[in-house]
């Protein structure tokens, strides 16, 4: 097995994140530092090690939360005041992380897995998963700001871009738009927004690919069922 590949599945994170600490020198194969991403293990008789700690393959599980404003996505971050992890109780011998990050103040549906590969399929810009928001302003969004957002806006060297936005029935005194993403740059709605001059009142996800958030209340968290995992497998395939 490649060694980012036995990173992620041993629950370190994405097989991107994994291929990070591997070329920082904090990996160890029997004894010895690798560099090399892809450099193969035997899961079993190699032994591999991060911080000192030897690692081993971890069964795969796969959570949805519906994360509340004001939580962080890092799973461990000492200067956020709350993390999104900590709704989730994960069995005592797993880790997990989440696939992608919504910002602190952003809500909605938040992907928590152990299965390295997966997540590192979901989030990689070549598969096109399509992620679905609800953004409200509260003052109306003009049809030529709607076509910007679909043609493609320049942010700091970046074109960011909506693959559909539509709008949709909302409260008195909000205007709602329906906006569907296949990048996860980092804030990227807030920043099409801004760059349009219009303050995001609220942003919530409510899809990631096949998986829909439902009617739940933030805060509420569920296993995946085993027709969700291999609904999102075959997205990525």
């Amino acid at each position: 097995m490649v060694l980012a590949r036995f990173l992620a599945r041993a629950g370190l994170g994405s097989r991107r994140a994994c291929e990070k600490l591997i070329g920082a020198g904090d990996i160890t194969v029997n004894g010895t530092v690798v560099t090399t991403p892809a450099t193969r293990v035997i899961p079993g008789t190699d032994e591999v090690r991060y911080g000192g700690q030897s690692l081993c393959l971890q069964r795969a599980v796969y959570y949805l939360l519906h994360k509340p404003g004001g939580y962080t996505c890092s799973s461990s971050d000492s200067n956020a005041e709350r993390l999104a992890i900590d709704l989730i109780a994960p069995p005592d011998d797993v880790r997990i992380y989440s696939v992608g990050r919504l910002d602190r103040d952003s809500e909605g549906l938040l992907l928590f897995t152990s299965d390295g590969d997966l997540a590192h399929a979901l989030t990689h810009p070549s598969f096109e998963v399509p992620r679905t928001y609800l953004v409200d302003v509260t003052v109306p969004v003009s049809d030529a700001a709607i076509e910007k957002l679909q043609a493609g806006i320049v942010d700091r060297h970046e074109t960011l871009r909506a693959l559909s936005v539509e709008r949709v029935e909302a409260p008195e005194g909000i205007w709602r738009l329906r906006l569907v993403l296949v990048t996860g740059r980092n804030r990227e709605i807030r920043r099409m927004m801004a760059r349009l001059r219009y303050e995001v009142a609220r942003l919530r996800r409510i899809a990631y690919g096949p998986i829909e958030l439902g009617n739940f209340n933030p805060g509420y968290s569920r296993q995946l069922t085993d027709s969700e995992v291999a609904a999102l497998k075959e997205a990525v395939t």
